[in-house]
């Protein structure tokens, strides 16, 4: 039986993506002499979601990946489990680990993004083709996510740090659920702060 997956490794880490981003055949069905990683924003995000669960096991991290007209882009988005921010060096390191998937950046000087060629290839030798055109990673939990939830109710009801100040309990809760909170992050995220 076949395995709908391959693993590769890369910076002496081993990663997991989906065969759909490994090429063999040239875009004529000819078997390529070495295979090709394609590193579009979906093998991106996984790849970054990976590096961080092996590098940062106390680190959370959720990734999202979007395409649209004329490109696509990833988000990493880092916190603890309550949704603190994290030390700025492992965003840092995150980012850098990313970028090696990403193709070129925007110019506002010419306002124009530059495509640059890297050339990147596994521990192993296999070439890796950059895919993606953004990649941004915060130091922030991703909205609505349960860490972000336990930050909304935290801030919420020690802090005035929203526009209406701050709430009870009650009303905190009434107040992540209109900023899109659901129940099951709410209830979660009330244990977890008890």
């Amino acid at each position: 039986m076949n395995s709908k997956k391959f693993k590769f490794n890369l910076n002496g880490m081993e990663f997991t993506l989906p065969n759909k981003h490994i090429q063999t055949t040239n875009w004529n069905g000819e078997k390529l002499e070495k295979p090709i990683i394609r590193m579009n924003q979906a093998a991106t995000a996984a790849v970054c979601k990976q590096y961080v669960q092996k590098k940062y096991p106390k680190v959370t991290v959720m990734v999202s990946s979007d395409s649209f007209s004329m490109g696509n882009s990833v988000s990493v988005y880092l916190s603890d489990a309550v949704g603190n921010e994290i030390d700025n060096n492992i965003v840092k390191d995150v980012q850098a680990f990313g970028n090696q998937f990403v193709y070129g950046s925007f110019n506002g000087m010419i306002d124009m993004y530059e495509n640059h060629s890297k050339e990147n290839q596994t521990d192993s030798g296999t070439q890796i083709d950059a895919g993606t055109k953004f990649l941004h990673v915060n130091n922030r939990p991703k909205h609505a996510s349960l860490p972000d939830v336990c930050r909304m109710l935290r801030e919420m009801t020690t802090t005035e740090n929203y526009v209406f100040g701050k709430l009870n309990i009650g009303e905190a809760i009434e107040k992540a659920k209109y900023f899109g909170a659901n129940e099951n992050n709410i209830n979660k995220a009330l244990k977890l702060m008890a």
